[in-house]
């Protein structure tokens, strides 16, 4: 009878000593797992990040040839007002001139 009984204990402890290490497959499965997730992640991220960096660049490059050609038209208007202006004015300034 007590061979019968250790018999019988012995499948029960084996199988009972294999689930810690079932868990610890299980475990290890899930942080392979995780890993590879957050490198995937980490890719997309520097995709997008890229991505938000080269449109930026786009923008301000944009924005700068905009702000430039507005900056020369302007200041061309400004020289032909302004020669217009004196051209106009000269004769009376040179009478208020002489006045002083």
């Amino acid at each position: 009878m007590i061979r019968e009984r250790n018999e019988i204990a012995r499948p029960n402890t084996v199988a009972g000593d294999l689930e810690p290490y079932r868990r610890l497959v299980d475990l290890q499965k899930q942080m392979i797992e995780l890993a590879q997730q957050h490198e995937q992640s980490k890719r997309k991220r520097d995709a997008l990040h890229e991505q938000m960096a080269h449109e930026a660049a786009n923008r301000r490059h944009n924005r700068h040839d905009l702000r430039h050609r507005l900056q020369r038209s302007a200041a061309r208007f400004l020289k032909r007002l302004s020669g217009l202006a004196s051209s106009k004015n000269s004769p009376s300034l040179i009478d208020r001139n002489q006045r002083y």
